[in-house]
């Protein structure tokens, strides 16, 4: 893809924004001033996923990728998420490692917040933060007090009861029924004495709209190590500087300024950022002209690919009139060679890229099973018609099925916009879908992530098949917001479809405190899932990071915590 003049512009004129902003700010060390003592420098991260429209991370306007590598470092949780994807408590947020009592039947977490703990404008982190996180993502059912907007109330809805004692610094959290995956939960931690409010509509309304891009954080709030003031961020240059938080009572960020610009996700404008010194550190979709132009840039230059938690993969929209007929859906599976896929993308730089065939493990997970029915293992045309002739399809003469009700066989498929990797994966699917009769269009959308008063959005449901990704963690019941049926509230279901008996299954998953049988479980919902293809997975998605080799600590983080997961720890060689 050629850079054009627009994305040329884009970094000369985001680092001048940035600049400006910064110049905005004094050097008290004040909270109002956004900088701090040290004397560390900046580090511009180029975003090349889609601008958020949003900070907020409960609502599905807050879902994106460049939502967490904003927020990931302001809002607090109780633990992180590592590189090797182990998981520990943040010893800042608490005191001690938290608690887990199931001597009673049940379970039982007690957490204890560190006496310093404190947002940015002095307020204790305290149990009250605790108890609204849960009540607001504990339902998404306005019938029992939830709110419809709730992006995901995994965890929350197994929750009967925090409390809080010691001042608030202790916080005991009930789980009825259990929740195997209980350390996903309070991630994050919302501030209570902004966000709460008495009356149910108006907390609900607050949380619905979350935190547009524009107005910022409410009240500048932090309680990490970064913080994002509302002047800081320049929302037509895509830029927002983070600064180090005041009140921060753990080790300062080293950095005075971690600015992240957006860049959209041209090649050739990630690769001139760094070439040129005008960007520190990009995280991009990896593609092959992109990673052997970083390549040359050594040793000025550092990069590593590596295989994260995160995959690839088809949603079918299941209100739409072909697509709500399995046997459509599963033609549609079986008419595409995802080897070949996989050897025309990621495998062009990664010899390790293979197919993926499970929807809740990848391929170097040790629970991953390959669950995939014989007839998904290659392309198999044959039975793709097969299927679209069962339901009543006829081949037209350009090779291309109708339908006597729904028309002529036609899928568009949305993907974000300004993605090669994602271009070519739709380009390679359409002349094999149309082997099958089934004809396939690409289409670049810019709203698929936006909230449901765009209609074309995956929330507004204005869609027929989507390419995209899930970025998971090391917890497997963060998936159950992705199938559960609609039923339960929309949640990520954006396929709009599933059976009680997934649900069950789904429920029993994230009941089980044993590992290996909630393993099990999970494989098992992943083999009903390939029953009703109401998802396609492609393979698991490599990660590709390079920055300037006079950055140091950066550190890749290929799970949701993303490549920012340390960034304050980032420092610039003397």
């Amino acid at each position: 893809m050629k850079l054009s003049k627009r994305h040329a512009a884009l970094i000369a004129t985001g680092i001048a924004g940035a600049m400006a902003l910064t110049a905005c700010g004094g050097g008290s060390g004040s909270n109002d001033s956004g900088s701090s003592s040290s004397s560390g420098g900046r580090v511009i991260y180029g975003e090349a996923t889609d601008w958020p429209e949003n900070l907020f991370q409960g609502i599905s306007a807050g879902n994106a990728t460049s939502t967490q590598n904003i927020m990931g470092r302001v809002l607090p949780s109780p633990f992180i998420v590592k590189p090797d994807f182990s998981v520990v408590y943040d010893k800042n947020l608490l005191s001690e490692e938290p608690k887990l009592d199931t001597s009673g039947g049940g379970q039982v977490i007690t957490y204890k917040i560190s006496n310093d703990a404190v947002w940015s404008d002095g307020t204790p982190i305290s149990a009250d933060d605790f108890i609204y996180t849960w009540k607001a993502q504990r339902s998404a059912d306005p019938a029992d007090g939830g709110c419809e907007g709730v992006l995901s109330t995994n965890g929350y809805a197994n929750i009967s009861d925090v409390k809080g004692s010691d001042d608030g610094k202790t916080v005991t959290v009930t789980f009825s029924p259990s929740y195997a995956d209980w350390q996903a939960v309070f991630g994050p931690i919302y501030p209570a004495h902004i966000m709460a409010n008495d009356d149910p509509a108006t907390q609900c309304q607050t949380f619905t709209t979350g935190w547009p891009i524009a107005d910022g954080v409410p009240s500048d709030i932090s309680g990490g190590p970064w913080q994002v003031l509302k002047k800081n961020i320049d929302v037509g240059g895509q830029v927002i500087v983070l600064t180090p938080n005041p009140k921060w009572w753990g080790d300062k960020a080293k950095l005075d300024q971690l600015v992240i610009q957006g860049i959209g996700n041209d090649p050739t404008t990630a690769v001139q950022g760094l070439q040129n010194q005008e960007l520190g550190v990009i995280y991009p979709q990896p593609q092959l002209d992109l990673v052997d132009q970083v390549e040359a840039l050594k040793p000025n230059v550092t990069s590593k690919i590596t295989f994260g938690l995160s995959f690839e993969h088809l949603d079918f929209n299941t209100s739409d009139p072909n697509l709500a007929d399995p046997n459509v859906r599963k033609a549609f599976a079986m008419a595409l060679d995802r080897q070949e896929i996989v050897d025309q993308t990621v495998k062009q730089f990664s010899s390790d890229a293979q197919v993926l065939d499970n929807r809740l493990y990848v391929n170097n997970q040790p629970e991953y099973k390959d669950n995939a029915p014989e007839e998904y293992k290659s392309q198999n045309t044959d039975k793709a018609k097969q299927l679209l002739e069962q339901s009543g399809y006829t081949l037209g003469p350009d090779g291309i099925y109708t339908h006597p009700q729904r028309g002529r066989l036609k899928i568009q498929i949305d993907t974000t916009a300004n993605n090669p990797l994602r271009q070519t994966t739709i380009e390679v699917m359409i002349p094999q879908l149309k082997k099958a009769g089934i004809e396939a269009t690409f289409n670049a959308n810019p709203d698929i992530f936006a909230g449901a008063d765009k209609p074309t959005s995956l929330e507004a449901g204005g869609f027929q098949a989507a390419l995209f990704a899930w970025v998971s963690t090391p917890f497997v019941s963060a998936n159950q917001s992705i199938y559960y049926s609609p039923a339960n509230g929309l949640g990520q279901n954006y396929s709009r479809t599933g059976t009680p008996e997934i649900d069950q299954l789904l429920a029993q998953m994230v009941a089980e405190p044993d590992p290996s049988k909630a393993a099990d479980l999970a494989n098992q919902v992943d083999k009903k899932l390939w029953d009703q293809m109401a998802t396609l997975p492609l393979y698991q998605k490599p990660t590709f990071i390079a920055y300037q080799s006079s950055v140091q600590g950066v550190e890749d983080n290929a799970s949701q915590a993303g490549p920012l997961w340390n960034s304050e720890q980032w420092s610039q060689k003397q």
